[in-house]
């Protein structure tokens, strides 16, 4: 890509299991797994136990890497070397949903989220208005858009724009996009990351990563400060359930942290310029999504021995058009220990989205 440039190197650090270390995984991902897997009561704090004790068998180097993550040092963990799952043949189309979320494989790779979470010290939790309340999220073509039309998809008939459907979804965080660290107005924040792998994924399919902090240090006083004011609007997700509720208010793009630095919350699809907007925050804008072309995104092809740890305000990801339906990714969203969302449940963690 012309005048493109990619900063994994710096931005993503490659953690690599241990056989050892593998074993000790799987085993402790086995049990919670038993237990009913991340939506199970007392999952969470047992996957802590089982991270501390992991972290007795991981060497310097690979505590250092954690580090990093929490510290803000990078913005994604590529975790990989894990034990795959040992007979779990590719169908030959995509079980119903139902079906796949209580799948014992699909919650053993929840579980193992769980564990992998608990060591960068971040907590597994559900949205109420979205995904039933569950913990553990399925990402696949459930809903049509994807290159080969379902079964039973209507002709010309529009995809929603979500993680259960086929579409193309271009560089973005996680909503809700209200705020980023302690709820306001009654919401709670965004998901502080987000952890992926693939159950299924017989074409290899990539997910892309976008590391921010090199766009926003291109940005200049003005622009930064222009994205931090309240003039930019989003639209909800498709899948979060349809209330009654006015439209979201204006929200800003980025916003001060005191642990990070900043926070980043943006979607290509999804963002647009409020109408009370002044020039200057129109300017920053442009020139943020200008930034984001120019960026070469950094692919990752996930298999059932790899996972992907996002940090959701300081990188963007996304896919293209899903190419094989069969294609099957499983997801948690996670909270740092800084956030302060509005909690509904506790155990399992449920807050109000």
């Amino acid at each position: 890509m012309t005048g493109s440039y990619c900063t994994a190197l710096q931005d993503v650090v490659h953690f690599r299991f241990s056989t050892v270390q593998a074993y000790k995984l799987d085993k402790a991902s086995r049990h919670l797994s038993r237990l009913g897997g991340p939506d199970a009561p007392g999952s969470a704090d047992l996957s802590i136990h089982y991270a501390f004790d992991l972290k007795n068998y991981l060497t310097t180097a690979q505590l250092s890497q954690l580090s990093a993550f929490i510290d803000g040092k990078v913005c994604a963990i590529e975790f990989s070397s894990m034990l795959p799952l040992r007979t779990d043949p590719v169908p030959d189309s995509l079980p119903p949903i139902d079906e796949l979320a209580h799948a014992p494989e699909t919650i053993y790779l929840a579980s193992r989220h769980q564990v992998l979470l608990g060591l960068v010290g971040y907590r597994s939790f559900a949205f109420d208005i979205d995904n039933d309340a569950k913990q553990l999220r399925l990402v696949a073509n459930f809903k049509g858009g994807g290159e080969r039309p379902l079964v039973h998809e209507a002709p010309h008939q529009p995809a929603e724009l979500s993680s259960h459907a086929g579409v193309c979804l271009g560089p973005h965080t996680e909503p809700p996009y209200n705020c980023s660290v302690v709820a306001e107005g009654g919401h709670s924040p965004a998901p502080s990351a987000l952890i992926l792998t693939a159950r299924w994924n017989p074409q290899g399919e990539p997910t892309r990563l976008t590391p921010m902090r090199p766009v926003i240090a291109k940005l200049n006083g003005l622009e930064a400060l222009a994205l931090s004011s309240r003039s930019y609007r989003f639209s909800r997700s498709e899948c979060f359930i349809k209330d009654d509720s006015p439209p979201p208010a204006a929200s800003s793009i980025l916003q001060f942290d005191g642990h990070f630095g900043y926070t980043l919350r943006y979607s290509t699809y999804r963002y647009s310029l409020d109408n009370h907007a002044v020039p200057h925050a129109k300017k920053a804008l442009h020139t943020l999504r200008r930034l984001i072309t120019q960026v070469e995104a950094c692919t990752y092809t996930l298999d059932s021995s790899s996972a992907l740890l996002i940090n959701n305000s300081q990188a963007l990801h996304g896919r293209d058009i899903i190419q094989d339906n069969r294609r099957l990714l499983i997801r948690l969203f996670a909270y740092s220990p800084q956030t302060e969302p509005l909690v509904l449940h506790s155990d399992p963690l449920v807050v109000r989205g």
